[in-house]
């Protein structure tokens, strides 16, 4: 309301107090990850006191359309589910027969239906978009100011316009989302059955944190696929191993 606007300033202040009590028990040059969560919060709560930048929620389009990029978690796991069923039925309907008739090879097949999820992923970003841009202009008007976005990268505090932010939550799941889309494509194709191939590909979704976390110790580690499949830590700052940069993780999950 309109109380707890006036007084964002002074909740900010008692929350940093009770973070400098926190960050005095911990030893600076080893912080753990929950006390270099405190620090990230302490120096953006820092920053907008500073800078006079609420941390109350605003109601506008822009900041509408960026809640309906949790949309696009879905969206993968449809595709995933397009995916293991794709080249299946084909072979299971014998269509796959009618395909080849034509001047086409087997491979071309194959790219073009991979192609085709690809596609498929953009249109339905674009339609949540879309989606969310009307329900948004609908219950708050045409009001596209919006507060900058804070971040702490390398120990600073930087602020990020809402587009650039509104892109990244829109398309940082979508590598990793493809694949497990690719794996999917690939179990269908060789196993010719659709029910083996989403459950192992379900199960590797889920599990694909707690691989990583397992195999996290490991040199090799940075080669395999599951340690990529969460590209959000690079935007978050948070628990990147081994020096490994985005370009790096990007790189891995399109070759494999």
């Amino acid at each position: 309301g309109a109380a707890k606007a006036e007084n964002w300033r002074t909740e900010l202040k008692i929350e940093n107090k009770k973070i400098e009590e926190v960050l005095a028990e911990q030893n600076s040059s080893d912080l753990p990850a929950f006390a270099k969560e405190q620090k990230e919060t302490y120096e953006i709560n820092k920053y907008r006191l500073a800078h006079n930048i609420s941390p109350i929620q605003q109601h506008t389009v822009l900041d509408f359309m960026k809640k309906g990029a949790v949309v696009t978690n879905f969206i993968g796991i449809l595709l995933i589910y397009f995916a293991s069923n794709m080249m299946s039925k084909e072979h299971q309907w014998k269509t796959i027969n009618f395909l080849l008739v034509k001047p086409s090879t087997r491979r071309m097949i194959y790219y073009a239906k991979f192609l085709s999820l690809v596609i498929l992923y953009f249109i339905f970003s674009f339609a949540i978009i879309i989606y969310s841009f009307i329900i948004g202009s609908a219950l708050n008007g045409l009001n596209f100011s919006a507060q900058p976005v804070l971040q702490y990268v390398n120990n600073h505090v930087v602020e990020q316009g809402i587009l650039p932010s509104l892109l990244n939550d829109y398309l940082i799941n979508l590598l990793p989302y493809l694949f497990f889309v690719a794996v999917a494509y690939f179990l269908s194709t060789v196993l010719r059955t659709s029910s083996i191939s989403l459950l192992i590909t379900i199960i590797l979704l889920a599990t694909s944190d707690v691989i990583a976390t397992l195999l996290r110790t490991k040199s090799w580690s940075k080669f395999l696929p599951f340690m990529h499949t969460d590209l959000t830590v690079y935007i978050k700052r948070i628990n990147i191993e081994n020096g490994m940069r985005i370009e790096f993780s990007i790189a891995v999950l399109v070759i494999y």
